[in-house]
C-alpha cells in the first residue's frame, strides 16, 4: 500500500524491532513489487547481516549509532564488492537474475545500486563527518535528532543551536562531496530551507503516524456526533 501510494522508500527498522527473517523477506518483495526501494537499518555496530539483507531483497543499508570513519569504511566493505569493497560473492538470487547474470554485470549492478546511508547521532562521530561524507560507497548522511539529542544532554530540543548548527554542517559537507543530506521532516517549510543546506532524502511520515492520526481523527468525529444523544456510541475498529 505505500509503495502504491508513490513513496520512493521504505525504511524497515530492525533496531528498534526484531522481526522473523521471512516476515523481513515478505517486507522486501512488497517493496519490489509495488516500485519503492527498501532501506533496512541495522542494529548498531552489527554488520553480519549486510550481505544477507542485500541479497534478499534490501536496496539500501542504514547504521545508527557510527561513530568514526573507521566504521562507516568497514560497512562499505562489506556492502560492495572489488574494487569498491570485499564483498562475498553469491549470485544466486534475484538480483543476479538466479544465476544467469554474468559476473561482471552482476557486480556493476550491485556496486551502483546498492546505497549506504550512515547516521549522525552521537558526540563521537561529529569531528569525522566530512571524511565520512567523503568517502566512497558513502552515499547519505541521516541527521538522527532524536538520539543526538538524547547524548548530548539536550533530550527532546530539536531546536537547539548546537543541534542546528550540526545539521547545517552535515548537509554542507554533503553538498561538498556530492552526498545526499538526510533527516526526518514532515513540515513543508522547513524541508524548503534543508535543502539548501544539502538535504535531498526526507522521511515525511511513518506508520505509526498514519494509524494514530487516523484512529484519533476517527474517534474524535465519533465523539462530536454522540455529544447529546441519550446512550453513548459503541465505537468498533474494523478489518485488522
Amino acid at each position: 500500500m505505500i509503495g502504491q501510494a508513490g513513496f520512493d522508500c521504505v525504511w524497515i527498522c530492525l533496531e528498534h524491532r526484531q522481526l522473523d527473517p521471512s516476515v523481513i523477506k515478505s517486507l522486501m518483495l512488497a517493496c519490489r513489487a509495488s516500485g519503492c526501494d527498501c532501506l533496512i537499518r541495522i542494529k548498531p555496530r552489527d554488520h553480519t547481516s549486510l550481505a544477507h539483507l542485500i541479497e534478499s531483497g534490501a536496496r539500501g543499508i542504514m547504521v545508527p549509532q557510527v561513530r568514526d570513519l573507521e566504521e562507516a569504511q568497514q560497512v562499505v566493505e562489506m556492502m560492495k564488492f572489488p574494487p569498491l569493497g570485499r564483498r562475498g560473492f553469491d549470485p544466486i538470487h534475484s538480483d543476479a537474475d538466479m544465476g544467469k547474470a554474468s559476473l561482471e554485470e552482476y557486480v556493476r549492478h550491485e556496486n551502483e545500486n546498492t546505497f549506504l546511508a550512515i547516521q549522525i547521532e552521537t558526540p563521537e562521530v561529529l569531528p569525522h563527518i566530512d571524511a565520512i561524507a567523503a568517502t566512497p560507497g558513502v552515499d547519505m548522511l541521516f541527521v538522527g535528532l532524536g538520539d543526538l539529542s538524547a547524548n548530548m544532554d539536550l533530550l527532546g530540543q530539536m531546536d537547539h543551536p548546537k543541534l542546528k548548527e550540526i545539521v547545517r554542517q552535515t548537509g554542507e559537507a554533503c553538498l561538498r562531496n556530492g552526498k545526499a543530506g538526510a533527516i526526518n521532516c514532515s513540515d513543508r517549510a522547513e524541508r524548503e530551507r534543508l535543502w539548501g543546506q544539502g538535504y535531498r532524502f526526507f522521511n515525511v511520515a511513518s506508520d505509526f503516524r498514519f494509524i494514530r492520526q487516523g484512529l484519533d481523527a476517527s474517534i474524535e468525529d465519533a465523539r462530536n456526533w454522540e455529544k447529546g444523544r441519550p446512550s453513548r456510541l459503541l465505537s468498533v475498529v474494523g478489518g485488522l
